[in-house]
């Protein structure tokens, strides 16, 4: 004898709103699966129980008919064990027997996907405790809901936050800074290796910023850290957790460090953390209270990780002066890596990445563009390639030339305007006479950083004209370097006055202004005046520093009045080269010197005590 049940219309729609069933109209809707014999062999039931069984089964009721089937209590020994098996029992049921007067209903194992904490995947609902594992514990299964539920989605983002698996970025994406990458190397071993370290009783790092000016790749190391790692990468900014409403901020911080722990092993970058953990203060006002606040719970966040392993803050900022000493302290900030400019050896790996993928003409060598990059940051010199290649596809070109790089770098030293300044003839040359008096003192200066070129640019915002040098390779100098630049921004003033007596201009304005200011530091802060120090609130002794500055002054005008008169006729035809080119460099400088004026050439600043 078989045993036949019929299921509710009611049923067959809570089955389709909340499974993956395919349903289709068919016959009376009676299976055969559970015979009574394999009933009675399985469940052990009265013929009572039996039907208590059914109506149970076949309840209108979704969560009791789920709870009966499913649940743990309703769980039996000899049950079919997988879904599999209960499948095969629904589905190879024969259906010669069946009257027209109903449905057929068709299973499809995904309506059985389930998760293990009892959670369903619509991201509306509340969710549910997890229940207790015992050693009878089965997880209970829900009818249509995927197993990629919301706990994995959840983990990896939350309201304010998202989760980077795989930052894309490694260190070979990054130029140069060797030094800096061994350093780093470390902190991917402690993040992917920390147990080895717990033998050694060492106090794992948790945190590191980098600091220096902007655009060096603090953030590009930041990722790349994270790539090389194969971490979870989570980025902020430091100003995301300034809000108007009270208690935010803390919220926010509690909200990152959860998500964090979700996904252990994970990096916190956090970029301009100045932001956000600027020193504290006493003032009372409601902003620097909130803001003390957010800061408060940062540093509790950095100490409850203590004993979770996996975690690690980074922070970047180029005011690390303004970072509260509570944070800089070590076992919060355990590493400061200072990022500066890149040096010869970045800069050429910098470019060389850069220059992939666009074409150059034969003008154009990466031993020169290492040269005029001197002193720019790593953004600076992408940029500078990148506008090059622009500005030759403007002009039709499929590669760029040297010429493209002389345009590009002129605007990034000193600004570019759609219109040229409307200057006469005479102001022109008075221009070119002034800036070639930079120049020939630059050129004749035994301890100065090198002059590489001289520029007349019309279209530059402020100054037409400008003398470029290099970037000083220390920030050690000498009294005599020092004094070799206050004869160097004279000599502009001085170089018109030799040509144009009296008629001088309004250009020297800068100069003079940046020479009273290096005057007074080299007597007041580094020691070179007649004393060594002078107290500054005597009167006494601010006129000996008047009288100090004076003298500086004076001096390295008559020093470079001496070699720009013996260099007049030099100046002259270097400046009429200066108005035909525009751009002229110290070495074309230098070979019309040697070749023509030896006596301008043998002129020197080595005798100057």
């Amino acid at each position: 004898m078989q045993l036949y049940y019929i299921v509710y219309i009611t049923t067959i729609f809570s089955f389709f709103l909340h499974s993956n069933a395919f349903i289709f109209p068919y016959t009376a809707c009676s299976r055969s699966s559970f015979c009574l014999n394999t009933y009675n062999r399985q469940y052990g039931l009265s013929k009572y129980g039996k039907e208590h069984y059914l109506k149970k089964l076949n309840s209108s009721n979704v969560t009791e008919r789920e709870e009966h089937m499913f649940s743990e209590s309703g769980y039996r020994p000899h049950a079919p064990s997988e879904i599999d098996d209960l499948l095969s029992l629904f589905n190879g049921t024969s259906n010669k027997n069946l009257t027209v007067s109903g449905l057929q209903i068709i299973f499809n194992p995904g309506m059985f996907d389930f998760q293990e904490d009892g959670e369903e995947s619509d991201e509306g609902d509340d969710e549910e405790p997890e229940p207790e594992k015992d050693e009878n514990y089965r997880p209970r299964r829900r009818f249509g809901y995927s197993s990629l539920g919301r706990s994995s989605s959840q983990d990896k983002k939350s309201e304010n936050f998202q989760v980077v698996t795989n930052s894309g970025i490694t260190f070979s994406d990054v130029g140069g800074y060797d030094s800096i990458k061994s350093e780093l190397y470390q902190c991917i071993d402690l993040l992917q290796n920390h147990t080895k370290y717990a033998g050694y009783n060492v106090r794992i790092p948790r945190g590191l910023v980098f600091e220096g000016p902007p655009g060096n790749g603090k953030t590009l190391l930041a990722k790349a850290l994270a790539g090389e790692a194969r971490t979870s990468f989570i980025s902020v900014s430091g100003s995301e957790f300034q809000e108007k409403y009270v208690g935010v901020g803390p919220a926010r911080i509690r909200e990152l460090f959860g998500l964090a722990k979700k996904n252990i092993p994970c990096i916190i970058f956090i970029d301009e953390i100045d932001a956000l953990g600027r020193k504290r203060s006493s003032d009372g006002e409601s902003s620097s209270s909130e803001r003390d606040s957010t800061l408060n719970e940062l540093l509790v966040a950095m100490d409850g990780f203590k004993n979770t392993t996996g975690i690690f803050v980074i922070g970047a900022t180029n005011r690390a002066d303004l970072l509260d000493p509570a944070l800089m302290r070590p076992g919060r900030i355990d590493k400061r890596v200072y990022i500066a400019n890149p040096d010869r050896k970045t800069r050429n790996a910098i470019l060389n990445i850069h220059l992939r993928g666009k074409p150059r003409d034969a003008t154009v060598h990466i031993d020169d563009l290492v040269e005029i990059t001197d002193g720019l940051s790593s953004a600076q010199i992408e940029n500078l390639v990148n506008e090059a290649m622009l500005n030759a596809l403007k002009n039709d070109k499929k590669y760029f030339t040297s010429t493209d790089i002389e345009n590009v770098m002129n605007r990034i030293l000193v600004g570019w305007q759609p219109s040229e300044h409307q200057f006469t003839s005479n102001i022109i040359d008075i221009i070119a006479i002034h800036e070639m008096g930079h120049a020939v003192v630059g050129l004749l200066s035994k301890h100065h950083s090198k002059m590489t070129k001289v520029i007349i640019n019309l279209s530059a915002p402020k100054s037409p004209g400008y003398t470029v040098f290099e970037a000083s390779s220390t920030t050690i100098l000498t009294r005599e370097a020092l004094f070799e630049h206050l004869m160097i921004l004279l000599a502009g003033r001085i170089a018109e006055e030799i040509f144009y007596d009296v008629s001088v201009t309004t250009g020297a304005i800068n100069d003079f202004e940046e020479a009273l200011k290096l005057a007074e530091k080299m007597v007041v802060y580094y020691g070179m005046g007649k004393n060594i120090i002078y107290p500054n609130m005597s009167e006494k002794y601010k006129e000996l520093i008047d009288i100090e500055v004076e003298k500086l002054i004076n001096d390295a005008y008559i020093y470079s009045d001496f070699l720009l008169r013996n260099s007049k006729d030099y100046i002259y035809e270097a400046s009429e080269l200066l108005k035909r080119e525009k751009i002229v460099k110290a070495e074309t400088l230098l070979e019309l010197m040697q070749q023509k004026y030896p006596n301008v050439f043998n002129l020197s600043t080595d005798h100057i005590d």
